[in-house]
């Protein structure tokens, strides 16, 4: 058994409402699949999208494919939302999910149209799928290893990883907060948005690496 690392970018048709909904608007950033029904009749979803709460439900309600949203809690950056989807066809999805092959959660959908995801099963559905894949969309593989383990995410840059330590120490992540995303734009002498977009990723790979082992 192998496990790799996957960025999967398909046809701008060939994309989730919900991932159409981010690349659509620009006050959003990457939504994370965190959780997903059984029932592919009736898709139910849980995710997590980088974006205040009202330029969320905007993107969201009235999305062609999108049934309903609830918005299950929402911060100044980041909105978790259950999404309940129209059935249709996945045919993406279908080919790394085939036979031996299981697809762990987080997937990150990014808003530059690709999706990045862990694939693990044996190593001719793997090529099988990946041939297939490859007929359909722009496919890299990004890591690949024997067996299983629970740091396949993305690393940290070292960038990342020093301005989450800055916002970690100021406080930014204490209840309520005690610094702000300027605060640490000053302090490393970067722009805000620089910050934002460094943390996000960061989040991003952490989250990845905190529940592929217990989801």
């Amino acid at each position: 058994m192998k496990q790799v690392r996957v960025r999967v970018a398909p046809p701008s048709e060939m994309l989730l409402p919900i991932h159409q909904a981010i690349c659509s608007t620009p006050e959003l950033g990457d939504a994370l699949l965190l959780s997903g029904g059984q029932n592919s009749n009736d898709p139910t979803e849980l995710f997590s999208i980088r974006g205040g709460r009202e330029a969320v439900l905007g993107a969201l309600t009235g999305q062609p494919g999108i049934r309903s949203v609830d918005v299950l809690s929402a911060g100044e950056t980041e909105t978790y939302v259950y999404v309940r989807e129209v059935d249709q066809e996945r045919t993406i999805a279908d080919v790394f999910t085939a036979r031996t092959l299981v697809v762990t959660l987080p997937v990150q959908f990014q808003t530059d149209g690709s999706v990045k995801f862990t694939v693990l099963g044996s190593n001719s559905d793997l090529h099988s799928a990946f041939n297939s894949a490859r007929e359909l969309a722009d496919v890299t593989v990004l890591k690949v290893r024997d067996g299983w383990s629970d740091q396949m995410g993305d690393s940290l840059t070292e960038r990342q990883r020093t301005l989450l330590k800055t916002a970690y120490e100021g406080g930014y992540y204490d209840y309520p907060r005690t610094t702000t995303q300027n605060d640490i734009a000053n302090s490393a002498d970067v722009n805000s948005s620089t910050v934002a977009e460094h943390l996000r990723n960061a989040e991003a790979v952490l989250v990845q690496q905190a529940l592929n082992t217990d989801l």
